[in-house]
């Protein structure tokens, strides 16, 4: 069995090979051995392999989730979606039992959530979903409440997305539009309950708010009139006043992200509810995308998916100690998204939380890496771990500082620290050192479409450096090198290899493989 030390440069992804990239530009004695004597594996870390939509730049949440646990677990958005594909969506027991609700009452089904552009808090594509499912149902009465956005979207594109709204409805021949308001009114986060989130819910539940009959033209004149509105703060319109919830109705909120709806759905849903006075409509059947109130037990289409298993559960069980090491600001990486969402250690897992550097980042750009080397070398020497995990924070806040020649300073800086730990680890063959990263980020600092700065995540693959003498090679083939050019394996993999030199076999519900068999030779 064999000891791992993982070290995970977060924000240090794989880039071109020009100014655009500080890896690049830096001197970097190790980097280029490694890369020229041990195996080397680019790693796909965005988008649907580490749970996040199509092209989505990856995030330290998902991919110390892909890290630790070893599967992928859809993020909301791309859930759902998934569902709308394979039409398991059209057959959800939350959706039916509303269905089956407003049947038995001979009521109505009213929609509410954010119409918009982006993907952030809704997606359009859901919601036409949701008139779909009424549709092949034979259900008619449905009524559509919506904050517009002017956040995330441009602050004027709400009549663009109610007229395509419009086009949907008039060929899926179900939904009526029976009220309107800014997200700033219905998805209020400031607990400014009984200004905004009492506003949108007596629009909703009573009707009050100003009667527009032709909401089209009536933003037109608005959008004319104020060169500067936005959609996020647009009066409550009534537009059809039969819309308007009624006793034995069901209601089902269509946002995906939480936080934005738990004010709205919190004034719907808790009984013992006291930031404002409001009526209350007797037998309501109310459900939710996803899980907006942890307090509140009520019907959830898509529930929060419980993750069993994880990398530090696994190897607590075999009564194997492990150790992690990383800074204040990234801890939640180590110790809860790594741990699949799991709050505190396991039995023989220790954690080494280091204060967060106070200094200048200019000056310093390593921020804590001296320290997280020399107390990784420390714990090495200790001979009492099995799996350690250091990571280092710096690649991803000197990446989001826009400073490409900071970052190419901290590169350089790694460069001796990682040299450091690999000379100390160089003699002890029962020892794998395995280098990777979570996302992409400091390897892309400047577009190179618009030499405009960027200081943003992305879609770049990670490398991932296996580093043991029995894998050490002389000199690499011209075919080794382009093959290692080439994505061969995603963040989920790297658990499995782990578990795979310790000698404990993958768990079932692991999806990863084991990098081991994927290196080019």
């Amino acid at each position: 069995m064999k000891k791992v030390l993982l070290i995970i440069l977060t924000g240090f992804g794989e880039g071109r090979e020009d100014y655009t990239n500080p890896i690049y530009l830096a001197k970097k004695n190790f980097f280029n051995f490694i890369k020229n004597h041990y195996p080397v594996l680019l790693l796909q870390a965005s988008g649907i392999v580490v749970g996040l939509p199509w092209k989505e730049p990856g995030n330290s949440e998902a991919g110390h989730l892909a890290i630790g646990t070893g599967k992928i677990y859809y993020k909301n958005y791309p859930r759902i979606n998934l569902s709308i594909k394979d039409g398991s969506f059209f057959e959800n027991p939350v959706l039916k039992s509303l269905l089956e609700h407003t049947r038995k009452n001979k009521s109505r089904a009213h929609l509410i959530g954010l119409l918009s552009k982006s993907i952030i808090h809704s997606a359009f594509e859901h919601l036409i979903a949701l008139l779909n499912f009424f549709k092949n149902n034979n259900f008619k009465d449905v009524f559509l409440h919506l904050f517009l956005d002017g956040k995330d979207s441009p602050p004027q594109s709400g009549l663009e997305l109610l007229e395509n709204l419009e086009n949907e409805i008039n060929k899926i021949g179900i939904g009526e539009i029976a009220t309107l308001c800014g997200r700033n009114y219905g998805m209020d986060e400031s607990r400014d309950w009984k200004i905004r989130t009492q506003t949108a819910f007596f629009l909703i539940s009573e009707g009050i708010g100003r009667k527009v009959s032709d909401y089209k033209e009536y933003l037109k004149n608005i959008y004319e009139k104020e060169p500067n509105f936005s959609d996020a703060n647009l009066e409550p319109l009534l537009i059809n006043k039969n819309g308007i919830l009624k006793d034995n109705d069901a209601i089902f909120f269509f946002n995906f992200r939480e936080d934005g709806m738990y004010q709205i759905a919190k004034s719907f849903l808790d009984p013992n509810f006291g930031e404002f006075e409001r009526p209350i409509k007797s037998n309501l059947f109310i459900a939710s995308m996803t899980k907006y109130l942890e307090e509140i037990d009520y019907p959830v289409a898509f529930p929060p998916v419980k993750i069993k298993n994880c990398l530090s559960r696994i190897i607590s069980e075999k009564g194997y100690k492990h150790l992690k090491i990383i800074e204040q600001n990234k801890a939640d990486n180590l110790t809860y998204y790594l741990n699949g969402y799991i709050k505190e250690p396991h039995p023989g897992e220790f954690w080494k939380i280091l204060p967060d550097y106070k200094g200048n980042y200019k000056e310093n750009p390593l921020l804590q890496s001296e320290l997280i080397t020399d107390l990784t070398i420390e714990a090495i020497k200790e001979n009492i771990y099995h799996l350690i995990i250091s990571e280092y924070s710096a690649p991803d806040i000197i990446g989001h500082s826009g400073d490409i020649s900071l970052a190419t300073k901290l590169i350089e800086g790694l460069d001796s620290l990682l040299l450091k730990i690999y000379k100390f680890l160089e003699n002890q063959n029962d020892w794998y050192l395995i280098i990777t990263s979570d996302h992409g980020n400091i390897e892309c600092m400047i577009n190179p479409f618009t030499g405009e700065v960027d200081t943003k995540h992305n879609l770049n693959p990670v490398p991932c450096y296996i580093i043991n003498k029995d894998l050490y090679v002389e000199n690499k083939t011209i075919t080794v090198i382009r093959e290692e050019k080439k994505i061969r394996g995603t963040l989920i993999d790297i658990p499995v290899t782990i578990l795979n030199l310790m000698g404990i076999p993958k768990p079932e519900d692991f999806e990863g493989e084991n990098l081991l068999n994927k290196i080019f030779k």
